[in-house]
């Protein structure tokens, strides 16, 4: 992971972290965190479930648009960021202009559907977890990507990844990278079981009373 955090975040740039529901997208955000905290840098988020001590939470593009040589990290981008409406998409056009001319890197991570054409093109680097090419936006530069990749990962309707592995290109190249699991960030690690076995010996008791 060591080498993909010196290509991403040596000059300012935007990366893309796509995959379907519960498939480790937040927990390769952490995971990169994690590989950078033996350096000083300014961190900022939005959406993450887990409060990071040394992080400014942010709300609004405004927020992002003054902020100066920092980490943007928008986990589930498609709330803040309103592509459907077309006075709003303008302004995220400038705020993601503005993230080179701020010198700041931005992470925006979502579901395949969330990746429209327009954010697509935007994407320095893509981080790929377990995906259905069906959910993807057809003429996207996502979608494009993903499908010139023929490594044995990827089938004919699916990126058939493990949640502790992510596929990253960079623009150029392709490699399969292993995610660290951290138990202090798995937020969905204590939700209890939605089916649970029946307490029979009780049942019985109040058939017999």
């Amino acid at each position: 992971m060591k080498h993909i955090i010196n290509k991403i975040f040596h000059k300012p740039c935007v990366c893309g972290v796509v995959g379907d529901v519960n498939t480790g997208k937040s927990m390769l955000i952490y995971s990169l965190l994690k590989a950078m905290r033996k350096q000083e840098f300014s961190l900022y988020t939005f959406g993450l479930r887990t409060n990071l001590y040394n992080a400014t939470e942010i709300y609004s593009l405004a927020e992002i648009e003054q902020v100066k040589n920092g980490v943007i990290i928008v986990d589930e981008f498609s709330i803040l960021f309103d592509l459907e409406n077309r006075k709003q998409k303008k302004q995220i056009e400038t705020t993601l202009r503005l993230i080179h001319h701020n010198n700041n890197v931005m992470i925006l991570c979502g579901v395949p559907e969330n990746f429209k054409k327009f954010i697509s093109g935007k994407l320095n680097f893509i981080f790929y977890k377990k995906t259905l090419m069906s959910d993807l936006i057809n003429g996207s530069r996502v979608k494009s990507v993903l499908a010139q990749y023929k490594g044995y990962e990827m089938g004919t309707e699916v990126l058939n990844l493990e949640n502790d592995e992510v596929l990253f290109f960079d623009g150029v190249h392709y490699q399969i990278e292993k995610v660290k699991y951290y138990k202090e960030y798995d937020s969905k690690r204590d939700n209890i079981s939605i089916l649970r076995q029946k307490n029979v010996s009780k049942n019985v008791q109040k058939m017999c009373k």
